[in-house]
């Protein structure tokens, strides 16, 4: 899956194929074949194109998808040309890592794509067009998660990711739920001599419920706003509590601020609520100041009547404690 990583926004879908199940559309810039005598491209788009050769050679999820098509066969025949591929743009986050990919066996023209920070795509159209698709019992958590790997057997379809998660489907991903799993998943890490310990025992990854309330409590509050439902988060950006791990410019998760791959502890003492865009961007680096974090912080700015609507469309009311005003 590694491969997925040169891919960024954007994959790369051989143009054939989508051929195949769409008789008309609207054809996009082409790397030409080798046998055509044609111009050749700028650097720039032979940079930004990879070869038909060089991704089946590494890139396990494309070949997947391409099995589980019955155009499959077509796909790979010997005499295509190896190197027309065409971008497809994607709907995501600067960074993201795209890390699977597969189709429907039964409707090739319905697939998903996954990758880090909860990313799933999907595509109606076989792989013309990519849509986020929200997936609500993946997202009833304060984890991000890294969804890492999908599969289908018929109708029936599975989702794994990390931390610990497994999503099922049996009507083809037209809906998904979540299968219960051990929070002390992957569980026990053994070691030749008989022993065994639990990293997630000793240091837990994730801030407990108490953790997040003290940290939500110690945050800056934003005058003349319900402290229970605004505060100013680390990097001076007001934030919704709301709004959680979601990517708008209100919205928020709570942050180590040692990371905690650097040795950092899931505790209320090392907790900070930070813009969900500044969390992503600081990523795990250390010691940080609020200088360096504000640059990371979203430009857009809201008036007092913009958060008021906000604030109706999240909790039906709008509460101003200072003037014991409350609408809704």
């Amino acid at each position: 899956m590694a491969a997925l990583q040169h891919l960024s926004s954007s994959i790369i879908t051989p143009p054939s194929q989508l051929r195949s199940r769409f008789h008309s559309r609207r054809r996009r810039a082409l790397l030409p074949s080798a046998s055509a005598n044609r111009e050749s491209p700028p650097p720039q788009q032979i940079n930004n194109v990879i070869s038909r050769r060089q991704l089946i050679g590494g890139f396990h999820a494309a070949a997947a998808a391409v099995s589980l098509s019955p155009l499959g066969s077509k796909a790979l025949a010997a005499d295509e040309p190896l190197s027309e591929w065409e971008r497809v743009y994607l709907p995501i986050d600067p960074g993201v890592v795209l890390l699977d990919i597969a189709f429907v066996p039964d409707d090739p023209s319905h697939g998903f794509l996954l990758g880090t920070r909860q990313t799933i795509l999907e595509t109606k159209d076989g792989g013309n067009t990519w849509a986020p698709r929200s997936i609500p019992s993946a997202e009833d958590e304060d984890f991000n998660y890294r969804f890492n790997s999908i599969s289908f057997k018929g109708k029936e379809g599975w989702i794994i990711g990390k931390p610990a998660i497994l999503l099922y489907t049996a009507d083809a991903g037209d809906t998904w739920q979540r299968i219960p799993l051990s929070a002390q998943l992957p569980g026990d890490m053994h070691h030749r001599g008989g022993s065994s310990r639990s990293r997630y025992n000793e240091r837990p990854r994730f801030f407990d419920s108490k953790a997040k309330r003290i940290c939500w409590e110690k945050a800056e509050e934003v005058p003349g706003r319900d402290p229970e439902r605004w505060r100013i988060d680390a990097a001076g950006n007001i934030v919704c509590k709301g709004l959680h791990t979601c990517n708008g410019c209100l919205c928020y998760e709570y942050d180590h601020i040692i990371p905690f791959s650097k040795g950092g502890e899931s505790v209320a003492e090392n907790c900070q609520i930070l813009q969900t865009r500044v969390n992503r961007l600081k990523s795990d680096k250390n010691g940080i100041d609020q200088g360096l974090l504000k640059t990371y912080s979203c430009d857009i700015k809201f008036s007092d009547e913009e958060l008021d609507i906000i604030e109706m469309a999240v909790y039906g009311s709008v509460i101003r404690p200072g003037n014991n005003v409350s609408l809704g």
